[in-house]
């Protein structure tokens, strides 16, 4: 099985399942190529791939924009659709599945990088509206962790930290994360760390108490998780799934959430894999006090929502789903 990948993909998006493809089927036999994809150009809303057995191709495409908009002409191309924000409200035909949330990983060092951004540069140089943009997602992927970065360690109860950005369109999402912050620093059980990333031109107010002096590393960001006793999710930009819940599942954490608009591959159960909140100061308070309470209720949902992962949003789990359809 021969696998081409479109080399004008956005490889910070796409790092999750390009990694997946190399363990399905060898790194040796997946490239990159223009061949099949004269219709796409490098944006972030999806990436496309085909599989071909030497017999006949199959044609898949990875939807990973915040919207639940489906491409048309992605959709048209493919045999496959798989959507990480799907609303199943909308009458879609049967070839668009939901996959789950997702994240961007380290896959290459930086020769690997440097090769592959010039290379992919190279042939998809007409389907590329912003090479600069284009080259600064492989800057990106490269600064990102690797999957194995991702592992499961000890919390450090009390201690609880919580990193986010404000939106401009997103009021809702801003409140339930101010929510969070304020019952966190307001519990005198807990002992906090973080709040909202300062925005470089400073354009949303009402938030300034709860805005940190400045950003971390991402190897600060990950430590910090790992150690926070639970931590809270809740849909971000245009209502979608965003990184951090998947990184949460990934790394098998308890996890306080508002309710989830988007299609998972397998529902995420209330009291199983985590605790769903109704973003309420009240209500976010009492969902914190029950895990630091209960010690058994907190490890069952750090196993439940590690296990959820592997078996339903590890990207060779992702692919092979996506090739079963």
């Amino acid at each position: 099985m021969k696998v081409i990948i479109d080399s004008s993909c956005d490889i910070q998006y796409s790092s999750f399942y390009i990694y997946g493809l190399y363990h399905v089927f060898g790194i040796k036999n997946v490239r990159f190529s223009s061949d099949y994809f004269d219709l796409f150009k490098h944006q972030n809303h999806f990436f496309a791939f085909v599989t071909d057995d030497g017999h006949s191709l199959k044609k898949v495409v990875v939807d990973f924009t915040d919207s639940s908009i489906i491409d048309p002409n992605a959709l048209q191309w493919c045999d496959v659709y798989g959507k990480i924000n799907l609303d199943d409200t909308l009458d879609l035909p049967s070839k668009v599945i939901p996959i789950g949330p997702s994240f961007g990983i380290h896959i290459y060092s930086l020769p690997e990088t440097v090769w592959y951004a010039l290379t992919n540069l190279f042939k998809s140089y007409h389907r590329i509206p912003d090479k600069r943009k284009f080259l600064s997602d492989y800057k990106a992927q490269f600064k990102r962790p690797k999957l194995s970065d991702y592992k499961s360690s000890p919390s450090s109860d009390p201690y609880v930290f919580f990193m986010a950005s404000l939106w401009k369109q997103e009021e809702q999402t801003n409140r339930f994360r101010a929510h969070f912050i304020n019952a966190c620093t307001s519990n005198t059980h807990i002992t906090f760390d973080g709040g909202f990333a300062p925005r470089t031109k400073n354009d949303i107010s009402g938030y300034e108490a709860l805005t940190t002096s400045g950003r971390i590393s991402m190897n600060d960001y990950l430590n910090k998780t790992k150690a926070s006793a639970f931590v809270f999710n809740t849909p971000a930009v245009k209502s979608c799934h965003g990184w951090k819940l998947a990184e949460y599942l990934c790394l098998g954490k308890a996890i306080i959430s508002t309710p989830l608009s988007r299609v998972l591959p397998s529902p995420l159960n209330d009291g199983e894999h985590l605790l769903y909140t109704d973003g309420t100061p009240e209500d976010i308070a009492k969902k914190a006090n029950a895990i630091l309470m209960d010690p058994s209720l907190k490890h069952q949902l750090e196993t439940q929502s590690k296990q959820y992962f592997d078996q339903y949003l590890m990207p060779t789990v992702a692919i092979e789903r996506l090739l079963a359809h």
